[in-house]
């Protein structure tokens, strides 16, 4: 049966927006003089090197609700030239399917891209927002993972199902605030991946876990739900910014020296 021609728009705007996705993100490393590939050049993989150099464990960090990997290019060369760094993109903004996915099944697809990297010893992982609830999954899964960084995660009170116009609002004001400008057919294909990670943290009910869980909260966000991810953690520092600015200049850089200092505890088993 030959595709209607609303699909095959719809399949050329797919196309032309993961390309574009790609692109912008192979800008951002360049930028930074690393390598986009991913490891061992498995294609598929949500592991994006960051940084490579470096004898220390690996750091890997997953993506916030937008799915993009973006964020941590700046905060990678800042945690030592011999961390090694990766982070995990959101295979949906290449085409998997994200509906009914919940945090447990990308705790378990980005373990499986981890230990491909790192096949034996503990892991440290962590992620900002929607990442440090997957981090904390991810670390409740694995069992050997000695240090978990939680940033600026908001833990619900109670699982919540908002309503695709309450998501629109909050993907919409999402964008604003990370200063990105996708055009529309961007945003429409981008809002599926911004709703199935919020829709799968306000579910989300995360448990104490083996692992050293390292709490930074920026200063100017809204106390409440992140205040409440104290009781999963073994120790919270208060970061200067807020949710967005803590990764970016000038707070950036007092981020990226909790990290490192924490992370230099963590040593090759």
């Amino acid at each position: 049966m030959t595709a209607s021609r609303p699909a095959i728009l719809a399949e050329k705007r797919r196309a032309v927006l993961h390309l574009r996705l790609r692109r912008k993100r192979e800008e951002a490393l360049a930028r930074q003089g690393t390598s986009s590939a991913p490891p061992e050049g498995r294609p598929g993989s949500p592991l994006v090197p960051l940084h490579r150099a470096g004898s220390k464990p690996p750091l890997f960090l997953v993506h916030a609700a937008g799915g993009s990997v973006a964020p941590y290019v700046p905060l990678a060369p800042l945690l030592g030239d011999d961390q090694p760094v990766y982070a995990l993109e959101d295979p949906g903004l290449h085409g998997a399917a994200t509906e009914g996915r919940g945090l447990p099944d990308l705790a378990a697809t980005y373990l499986a891209a981890v230990r491909e990297v790192q096949p034996d010893g503990p892991l440290q992982v962590g992620g900002w927002s929607v990442g440090g609830a997957v981090a904390l999954e991810m670390a409740r899964q694995d069992g050997d993972v000695a240090l978990t960084f939680v940033l600026d995660t908001a833990i619900p009170d109670e699982p919540s199902h908002p309503r695709d116009d309450e998501l629109n609002a909050w993907f919409a004001a999402d964008v604003t605030a990370m200063g990105a400008e996708p055009d529309e057919p961007e945003l429409a294909e981008r809002f599926p991946v911004f709703a199935a990670n919020v829709r799968a943290l306000l579910t989300f009910r995360p448990s104490r876990v083996d692992s050293r869980v390292v709490l930074l909260r920026a200063e100017e966000s809204a106390a409440g739900r992140i205040d409440r991810c104290r009781a999963y953690a073994d120790e919270t520092h208060v970061v200067r910014g807020d949710h967005y600015t803590m990764l970016r200049p000038p707070h950036i850089e007092a981020l990226a020296e909790v990290m490192r200092d924490r992370s230099s505890e963590v040593s090759v088993r």
